[in-house]
């Protein structure tokens, strides 16, 4: 249960193994490569930059080929419910099925096809919003029965067609009449705020007629139809209907199609990890015939690293395996705790992973964490329900290891979830009535006293914590400066100024006190050592000793232990007895729903909460005892699994 020990390893191999090292040491799924690339180094200078930039280029086009493919085919397959879907999983492959599976696609071809299709189907839509916006403009001309083209070739008449504000109707028409001899003007159709009209005026009065139209906001429109606009408008329809049933073809082609999916799927995973392996060459260095590879190694196996690099190279390699310096940033993080704290990673990584010269706080926080979501949450029913939706989630889903993790965080939360709402008597709030050892609604101080003893207790062993670290880097003396004076300052305050009220003896009270002033003392002639001059050191010591405000805070923060568990269980009590407000019949109608649905809806929002809560109290009040954070993760060259899972071989 702690951060891995790492190893740096230099490797130097000839050029022409490279394609196969990578490819097993992909497989071998535990190095982490250093780009030398970057670095400046005066003996790196005679080498030349590695690099697969047109391979990469190939594979990056191959990919979106594919891709294309796959979201193309999602689209037109049946969708699998979400439970089908979980049960089901992704497919499992090791990396030769793969290889096989992937060099015997055909995958090219039915690519082609998809693509063509769906340029067809692209241009019917780019068709489609064309005709669509086409009987948009003739719908209000329907009315015509005029062929537009015949209209406008008349040789002594000008044909003029457009739209006027429909408050300039009556209006337009009698001043047109009056003013435009021999004319004809024809309304067409009225719209919500304009009227479509058509006239015929002899071209000798064609100046006349315009300046009437300008003075009514004519909006002159010129359709290029040739044709009547009912007949125009029937072709159009005709042809969207055709549109319609090539589409549903061609869909049904494509439906057809979706049995290339999986191919489709195993060919991108294919990709994906060429991809990867190409795209590591940016890291290294090399010369004409050999390559240069730097990175980093599990120590516990480094020794299966150099037989890995063995079977590839046989003798003709070079390998140099340095165990990594503590106190190198730049060393990467590797977490590795049993299968109960596992889980409970991720809020260390929510966080921020340990440098390597710090220990790993997961172990550390996960009984804390465990304690406080219980105590949060709290409830019978709950842990129950949480405990059975995880147990088969686990057992009947194809989970991958995220999934997995998830769950059975959730699962080991249930306990303590179930325990504590023992201890309240909460089932489903008031569901089933029983005595617990504590009644919340009664011995609300109890409840705020246990919540603050428990914040107290993982203070101090935060500060433990911190202590043990200096000790074991050599620093014994700042373990006393900065460990053991906040133990006596706190624990004296504690017993001075809580004494009477718990029922101290007198004399304990007055042990409590000179403690107090002795930390506190300590405080002041220690917190300021680093300054320089007796004034700054006893000015950064009284600023030390003002931390003991953010102690207090601290311990006030844990009221939330109570408050959280307080506000679910009142919740759920509620939404029980509302539901015993339902007159019968309709309570035994509608009870059950609504008390699955409140009920369900308080657990994940006091679920929710006791998750962001706990978690704060790990961050805020428990780390900044002990624990810095910064590290950086361990990106292991592996095979990625996004369509597939991609699950170790035969090693070569």
């Amino acid at each position: 249960m702690a951060i891995v020990k790492m190893s740096k390893f230099t490797l130097f191999a000839f050029e022409s193994q490279k394609e196969t090292l990578l490819d097993s040491l992909h497989r071998f799924e535990n190095v982490q490569f250093i780009n030398l690339q970057k670095l400046e180094e005066e003996h790196l200078q005679s080498l030349k930059k590695d690099s697969e930039n047109e391979k990469v280029s190939y594979l990056e086009g191959e990919q979106a080929k594919v891709k294309f493919a796959i979201d193309l085919l999602l689209k037109h397959i049946e969708k699998e419910g979400a439970i089908k879907s979980l049960v089901k999983g992704k497919r499992s492959l090791n990396y030769e099925e793969l290889e096989t599976l992937a060099k015997k696609s055909n995958y090219s071809e039915n690519y082609k096809k998809l693509k063509e299709k769906d340029n067809i189907l692209t241009e019917m839509k780019n068709e489609k919003a064309k005709i669509n916006s086409e009987i948009e403009v003739l719908t209000p001309w329907i009315p015509l029965d005029s062929n537009f083209k015949d209209l406008k070739a008349l040789n002594s008449t000008l044909f003029i067609m457009g739209s006027i504000p429909k408050v300039s109707k009556d209006t337009f028409r009698e001043k047109f009449d009056n003013e435009i001899p021999y004319s004809y003007l024809e309304v067409i159709s009225e719209g919500k705020n304009g009227v479509n009209v058509i006239a015929l005026v002899y071209k000798e009065y064609e100046e006349k007629a315009k300046e009437i139209l300008k003075n009514y906001s004519f909006n002159a429109i010129n359709l290029k139809y040739d044709g009547i606009p009912a007949q125009l408008l029937k072709e159009f329809k005709a042809r969207l209907d055709a549109i319609a049933k090539e589409e549903e073809i061609i869909n049904s082609e494509i439906k057809e199609d979706c049995k290339y999916l999986e191919d489709f799927k195993v060919v991108y995973e294919y990709l994906l990890n060429k991809h990867i392996k190409a795209s590591a060459c940016e890291n290294f260095l090399k010369t004409e015939s050999v390559v240069a590879i730097e990175g980093w190694v599990p120590t516990g196996l480094a020794k299966d690293l150099e037989e890995v690099i063995k079977a590839i190279t046989k003798e003709n390699f070079y390998l140099e395996v340095e165990d990594a310096i503590k106190e190198d940033d730049e060393v990467p993080i590797l977490l590795k705790n049993n299968s109960l704290v596992e889980p409970f990673e991720l809020i260390t990584s929510m966080y921020s992973l340990p440098k390597y010269s710090e220990i790993d706080p997961t172990p550390l926080h996960t009984p804390f964490y465990m304690v406080f979501f219980g105590m949060m949450l709290a409830d019978l029913g709950y842990g129950i329900v949480m405990f059975i939706a995880c147990a088969l989630a686990l057992k009947m889903f194809n989970l991958d290891e995220g999934q997995k993790k998830f769950a059975k965080f959730f699962l080991f939360l249930s306990i303590p979830t179930a325990i504590t709402g023992a201890l309240y008597g909460s089932f489903f709030g008031d569901l089933i009535e029983f005595k617990g050892l504590i009644n919340p609604g009664e011995d609300l101080m109890k409840l705020l006293v246990i919540s603050i003893v428990i914040g107290a207790f993982q203070i101090y062993f935060g500060l433990g914590i911190r202590g043990y670290m200096l000790i074991r880097d050599g620093k014994p003396m700042d373990a006393i400066y900065d460990v053991l004076t906040w133990y006596a300052a706190l624990t004296g305050a504690f017993l001075f100024l809580g004494g009477a009220t718990v029922g101290l003896a007198p004399n304990v009270i007055n042990i409590g006190k000179w403690v107090m002033i002795v930390g506190m003392v300590a405080l002041v002639l220690t917190q300021g050592r680093q300054n320089k001059g007796i004034g700054a050191k006893l000015g950064g010591g009284l600023y030390g000793l003002y931390g003991i405000s953010s102690y207090i805070g601290d311990l006030v923060s844990y009221s939330r232990l109570m408050a959280l568990g307080l506000s679910g269980g009142f919740i759920a009590v509620s939404f029980n007895m509302l539901i015993g407000m339902i007159p019968a019949p309709f309570n035994i109608i509608f009870g059950v729903f609504i008390f699955v649905g409140a009920q369900t809806f308080n657990m994940l929002l006091s679920a929710l909460g006791a998750f962001v809560h706990s978690a704060r109290l790990q961050y805020v009040e428990y780390f900044s005892k002990f624990y810095e954070g910064g590290g950086k993760a361990f990106i292991v060259f592996k095979p990625k699994n996004q369509y597939i899972t991609v699950i170790k071989g035969k090693q070569i």
